[in-house]
């Protein structure tokens, strides 16, 4: 019986998976820094770019991206803030006419770099963190838009890193 059920959802989920649309996006926007390093780091911006793969039967999407965030300081003991983020993500689709809403959660990897002036070496890591968010997309035929909103917490031996990422960008 199991065997009779997993070659039937076999055949479901194939034909489903060869229409997979992956889509290119590219965005950028404002990132605002929270917990310890907002203590220290100003309002800053960040570049995104990732490749989202849905399945046109089911409301679920894998993405992967990858960001640059830079964080300014006002202090001058300490250098600028800066993350590279790799992340992956499954993504929920809703369901809208027009405008596509969705929920999206994963896991990434964040090398910080940042710190006092007098301590360079020490001052950069990497480090497993995990994000969650929602955003919209809007565009069917090839191009469109998308905005959307994350919260991204970094743990860290000697504390805890997050920041809120506002992304507006295109999809191909």
């Amino acid at each position: 019986m199991r065997r009779s059920l997993l070659i039937a959802s076999l055949f479901v989920l194939l034909p489903a998976a060869a229409e997979a649309q992956p889509r290119l996006m590219v965005g950028g926007g404002v990132t605002a820094p929270q917990g310890d390093v907002g203590d220290s780091a100003d309002p800053g911006w960040h570049l995104a770019v990732g490749m989202n793969v849905g399945i046109p039967t089911l409301p679920v999407g894998i993405r992967a991206d990858g960001r640059l965030h830079q964080l300014a300081t006002s202090d001058a003991a300490l250098r600028d803030n800066e993350y590279l983020t790799g992340a992956i993500s499954l993504v929920f689709q809703l369901p809208g006419v027009g405008l596509e809403p969705y929920v999206l959660a994963g896991i990434g990897t964040y090398r910080y770099s940042g710190g006092p002036l007098s301590e360079p070496d020490k001052t950069v890591f990497s480090d497993t963190g995990y994000h969650g968010g929602f955003g919209v997309a809007m565009g069917q035929l090839g191009f469109g838009l998308f905005a959307e909103i994350r919260y991204v917490h970094i743990g860290t031996e000697t504390g805890s890193n997050s920041m809120i990422p506002l992304t507006l960008g295109f999809r191909l």
